[in-house]
């Protein structure tokens, strides 16, 4: 066996220390801190993620709602309704003349169709086409406007003329 002296022992163990020391941070400390840094991290990436799914189960909710209003509207809306004659009777209460008029009905599901009524109007201005849309929105059966194209006149630029697609929804029971 070797004899130290009392320095090399010190030595020895301050060396011995050390490596401990460094086996200790290496293999314990630095990898808690690094996780410790992940998890933070994390946390708040899934609390954004829970803020955002709050508030799409919110919306969620809002939209059931309306949902179930729109079922409703569709159950209480007159059986005997027709969405054509009932735009055409809007046009000519706002003054206007539809160039064409198409009807297409498609159906939604077993238990609703959905009736969308194509209408060309040309030559008109701005306050009789947002007065048009406004009797449609504000009117108390279901009828929406779906799309609506507008440019001018070829023949008179301070005119319109608009592509307007209105959909209703019925009940296939009605």
């Amino acid at each position: 066996m070797i004899r130290l002296s009392r320095r090399e022992k010190l030595l020895v163990v301050a060396v011995a220390v050390l490596v401990s020391a460094w086996l200790l941070f290496a293999f314990a400390v630095k990898p808690a801190i690094e996780r410790t840094e992940t998890l933070t991290r994390v946390i708040s990436e899934k609390q954004d993620e829970l803020q955002k799914l709050r508030a799409r189960s919110n919306e969620y909710l809002v939209l059931h709602d309306s949902l179930g209003n729109l079922y409703t509207k569709v159950a209480s809306q007159e059986k005997e309704f027709e969405l054509l004659p009932f735009l055409e009777s809007l046009i000519r209460e706002c003054g206007l003349e539809a160039v064409k008029m198409e009807q297409h009905v498609s159906q939604l599901d077993p238990k609703y169709y959905e009736t969308i009524v194509e209408i060309r109007l040309e030559a008109l201005t701005l306050r009789q086409l947002v007065d048009f849309f406004w009797k449609v929105e504000s009117s108390e059966v279901l009828a929406r406007i779906k799309s609506l194209y507008i440019k001018k006149n070829l023949t008179n630029k301070d005119l319109l003329d608009s592509v307007i697609e209105i959909h209703n929804v019925k009940s296939a029971q009605s």
